[in-house]
């Protein structure tokens, strides 16, 4: 399933500074420009559930959602996009903290690191 609007259908939503922040990754790395941001649910972390951000070498298969947000591919598989449906992820460069964040509606619990949730 592919889209090329700003929001996936799921309503994951990446912001033009989580994907200017991928870009960067993508060309430190010296990655193609085609790689894509692979958005995940795993079982673990502190709350029950981790969030995970990967690079995407591979074409979108039949259980995966694809759109193109800010000139960046973003990919996440069917059942993931159950747990983020809604989900807004940001970039975070302050001196305090750092890193890729995560605002999840569906979310009923969150631990102190910010990327393990519980529904």
């Amino acid at each position: 399933m592919s889209s090329d609007s700003e929001e996936s259908e799921g309503g994951i939503l990446v912001t033009e500074k989580a994907a200017k922040e991928f870009r960067h990754i993508v060309g430190q790395k010296k990655l193609p420009d085609d790689t894509g941001m692979r958005l995940s649910v795993k079982g673990g972390g502190c709350s029950g559930f981790e969030y995970q951000i990967d690079l995407e070498h591979n074409p979108a298969d039949e259980f995966d959602i694809e759109s193109n947000q800010h000139d960046i591919r973003i990919v996440v598989d069917m059942k993931s996009e159950f747990y983020m449906a809604g989900t807004t992820i940001d970039f975070n460069d302050s001196l305090m903290e750092r890193g890729f964040t995560f605002r999840n509606p569906l979310a009923s619990g969150t631990c102190g690191c910010g990327s393990s949730f519980s529904i």
